[in-house]
């Protein structure tokens, strides 16, 4: 996935649930619900303008001026946003070029004259691993022949 993105990496438990899952042959099923729901939690982030830290991005001088959202503004780079899914890996991010300095941060323009600041919109939030934990554990129950 060109632009930005980040990968979901487990540790500890959360790759022994995912190896669990994975080796039940139904991995990319979970790792491809784990990644709508990211998708989903990114898109949010849009809304709230928050990182997935729960930090609040600071304002952009086009929402200030013109009113609107920081980072939205004809909604192109919201709706960038997509993920791949495969056993035991989901990539979430956009494929936007511009993608990256507003996630990361930096000069940009002609003689990098202007300095955006990072507003970091990609990643994952507690909220999100309690959720990914969740789906694993779902679809391990299934696997084993318990009821979700």
């Amino acid at each position: 996935m060109g632009g930005t993105s980040f990968k979901l990496d487990w540790g500890g438990m959360d790759r022994m649930l995912g190896t669990a899952v994975a080796k039940a042959g139904q991995s990319k099923a979970a790792m491809e619900e784990i990644g709508e729901m990211l998708v989903s939690s990114t898109v949010e982030r849009f809304d709230t303008s928050t990182a997935p830290d729960g930090t609040s991005w600071p304002v952009s001088q086009r929402a200030e001026e013109e009113g609107g959202k920081t980072l939205v503004d004809t909604g192109r780079m919201r709706g960038s946003i997509g993920y791949e899914a495969s056993p035991g890996q989901i990539v979430v991010g956009s494929n936007l070029v511009y993608s990256r300095i507003h996630q990361l941060g930096g000069e940009t323009g002609r003689g990098h004259a202007v300095t955006l600041p990072e507003r970091p919109y990609l990643g994952i939030s507690e909220e999100d691993i309690k959720e990914a934990r969740a789906i694993l554990a779902d679809h391990l129950i299934g696997i084993l022949g318990g009821s979700k």
